[in-house]
Protein backbone atom coordinates (compact mmCIF):
# COMPACT_ATOMS: atom_id res chain seq x y z
CA UNK A 1 0.00 0.00 0.00
CA UNK A 2 1.48 3.19 -1.04
CA UNK A 3 2.27 5.34 2.13
CA UNK A 4 0.54 3.10 4.48
CA UNK A 5 -2.52 3.43 2.56
CA UNK A 6 -5.37 2.19 0.15
CA UNK A 7 -8.86 2.81 -0.01
CA UNK A 8 -11.21 4.08 -2.45
CA UNK A 9 -13.49 7.17 -2.90
CA UNK A 10 -12.77 10.21 -1.23
CA UNK A 11 -14.57 13.37 -0.67
CA UNK A 12 -15.33 15.67 -3.68
CA UNK A 13 -12.90 18.32 -3.99
CA UNK A 14 -9.99 15.68 -2.80
CA UNK A 15 -8.30 12.80 -4.39
CA UNK A 16 -6.01 10.33 -2.73
CA UNK A 17 -3.21 10.18 -5.08
CA UNK A 18 -0.17 7.69 -4.11
CA UNK A 19 3.10 7.75 -4.64
CA UNK A 20 6.56 5.50 -4.72
CA UNK A 21 7.35 8.06 -1.75
CA UNK A 22 7.33 11.68 -1.04
CA UNK A 23 10.16 12.51 -3.19
CA UNK A 24 7.84 11.21 -6.13
CA UNK A 25 5.28 13.64 -5.19
CA UNK A 26 7.35 16.69 -4.39
CA UNK A 27 8.42 16.33 -8.13
CA UNK A 28 5.28 16.03 -9.67
CA UNK A 29 3.91 19.39 -7.72
CA UNK A 30 2.40 18.00 -4.55
CA UNK A 31 3.09 18.51 -0.61
CA UNK A 32 3.22 16.06 1.94
CA UNK A 33 -0.38 15.43 3.15
CA UNK A 34 -2.34 16.84 6.36
CA UNK A 35 -4.41 13.49 6.27
CA UNK A 36 -1.39 10.95 6.01
CA UNK A 37 1.97 13.11 7.15
CA UNK A 38 0.59 15.79 9.55
CA UNK A 39 3.99 16.40 11.08
CA UNK A 40 5.96 16.86 8.22
CA UNK A 41 3.19 18.31 6.16
CA UNK A 42 2.85 21.17 8.82
CA UNK A 43 6.92 21.23 8.40
CA UNK A 44 6.70 21.55 4.66
CA UNK A 45 4.64 24.46 5.17
CA UNK A 46 6.35 26.13 7.99
CA UNK A 47 9.57 25.96 6.13
CA UNK A 48 7.75 27.25 2.63
CA UNK A 49 6.97 30.25 5.05
CA UNK A 50 10.46 30.71 6.16
CA UNK A 51 11.68 30.78 2.73
CA UNK A 52 9.15 32.90 1.13
CA UNK A 53 8.93 35.53 4.21
CA UNK A 54 5.31 34.26 5.25
CA UNK A 55 4.72 34.77 9.00
CA UNK A 56 1.67 32.76 8.88
CA UNK A 57 2.14 30.39 6.04
CA UNK A 58 -1.50 28.07 4.84
CA UNK A 59 -1.38 24.74 2.58
CA UNK A 60 -3.29 26.32 0.07
CA UNK A 61 -0.80 28.86 -0.64
CA UNK A 62 1.91 26.09 -1.04
CA UNK A 63 -0.82 24.61 -3.14
CA UNK A 64 -1.72 27.31 -5.28
CA UNK A 65 2.44 28.37 -5.94
CA UNK A 66 2.83 24.71 -6.74
CA UNK A 67 -0.24 24.14 -8.84
CA UNK A 68 1.44 26.79 -11.02
CA UNK A 69 4.68 25.30 -11.78
CA UNK A 70 3.42 21.93 -11.59
CA UNK A 71 4.26 20.56 -15.58
CA UNK A 72 0.43 19.28 -15.97
CA UNK A 73 -0.32 22.69 -15.46
CA UNK A 74 1.58 23.49 -18.11
CA UNK A 75 4.81 24.12 -17.41
CA UNK A 76 8.36 23.55 -18.50
CA UNK A 77 10.78 21.65 -16.55
CA UNK A 78 14.39 24.04 -16.88
CA UNK A 79 17.35 22.54 -18.10
CA UNK A 80 19.91 21.73 -15.75
CA UNK A 81 23.47 21.08 -16.36
CA UNK A 82 25.45 17.96 -14.63
CA UNK A 83 27.24 20.76 -12.91
CA UNK A 84 24.71 21.96 -11.30
CA UNK A 85 23.36 18.70 -9.70
CA UNK A 86 25.95 18.84 -6.63
CA UNK A 87 24.21 22.38 -6.03
CA UNK A 88 20.69 21.07 -5.95
CA UNK A 89 19.44 19.26 -2.68
CA UNK A 90 18.66 15.69 -1.72
CA UNK A 91 15.12 15.04 -2.97
CA UNK A 92 15.50 17.06 -6.02
CA UNK A 93 14.29 14.98 -9.38
CA UNK A 94 15.77 15.45 -13.00
CA UNK A 95 15.25 13.84 -15.79
CA UNK A 96 16.91 12.55 -18.90
CA UNK A 97 14.49 11.82 -21.39
CA UNK A 98 11.71 9.42 -20.00
CA UNK A 99 14.81 8.55 -17.78
CA UNK A 100 14.43 10.23 -13.88
CA UNK A 101 16.89 10.05 -11.52
CA UNK A 102 16.44 11.12 -7.57
CA UNK A 103 19.35 12.97 -6.26
CA UNK A 104 20.72 11.62 -2.51
CA UNK A 105 23.78 12.21 -0.80
CA UNK A 106 26.09 13.39 -4.40
CA UNK A 107 24.55 10.49 -6.53
CA UNK A 108 21.77 9.91 -8.84
CA UNK A 109 18.84 6.89 -8.12
CA UNK A 110 17.06 5.94 -10.59
CA UNK A 111 13.46 6.07 -9.69
CA UNK A 112 11.14 3.14 -11.45
CA UNK A 113 8.07 2.56 -9.97
CA UNK A 114 9.16 -0.60 -8.05
CA UNK A 115 11.77 1.31 -6.67
CA UNK A 116 15.04 3.05 -7.29
CA UNK A 117 18.09 1.56 -8.87
CA UNK A 118 21.80 1.68 -8.06
CA UNK A 119 23.06 4.54 -7.11
CA UNK A 120 25.43 6.63 -9.85
CA UNK A 121 27.71 9.55 -9.39
CA UNK A 122 27.07 12.70 -10.73
CA UNK A 123 29.92 12.75 -13.58
CA UNK A 124 27.98 9.38 -15.20
CA UNK A 125 25.49 12.01 -16.16
CA UNK A 126 27.81 14.77 -17.82
CA UNK A 127 26.70 15.78 -21.09
CA UNK A 128 23.24 14.66 -21.34
CA UNK A 129 20.45 16.71 -21.92
CA UNK A 130 18.83 16.98 -18.48
CA UNK A 131 15.61 18.49 -16.81
CA UNK A 132 14.81 19.50 -13.11
CA UNK A 133 10.84 18.14 -12.35
CA UNK A 134 11.01 19.42 -9.16
CA UNK A 135 9.51 22.57 -9.00
CA UNK A 136 11.17 25.60 -7.67
CA UNK A 137 9.32 25.93 -4.48
CA UNK A 138 9.64 22.76 -3.20
CA UNK A 139 13.13 22.55 -4.52
CA UNK A 140 13.86 25.92 -1.88
CA UNK A 141 11.86 24.06 0.66
CA UNK A 142 14.67 20.88 0.53
CA UNK A 143 17.30 23.38 0.62
CA UNK A 144 16.06 25.15 3.52
CA UNK A 145 16.22 21.64 5.04
CA UNK A 146 13.18 19.56 4.95
CA UNK A 147 13.90 15.76 4.79
CA UNK A 148 11.19 14.20 2.36
CA UNK A 149 10.30 10.56 2.96
CA UNK A 150 12.42 8.11 0.82
CA UNK A 151 11.13 4.69 -0.86
CA UNK A 152 13.56 1.87 1.34
CA UNK A 153 15.09 0.77 -1.81
CA UNK A 154 16.90 4.83 -1.93
CA UNK A 155 18.80 3.09 1.55
CA UNK A 156 20.36 0.03 -0.35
Amino acid sequence: EPMGRNRPGGKAGWTELFFLDEVTALATGHRPCFFCRRAGAADFVRRFGEVFGIAEPRAPMVDKRLHKERLASGGRPPAVSSDELAGLPDGAVVAEGETAYALRGGKALEWSFAGYAEPVLFNRLAGRSLRLLTPATSVSVLRHGYAPVWHPSADT
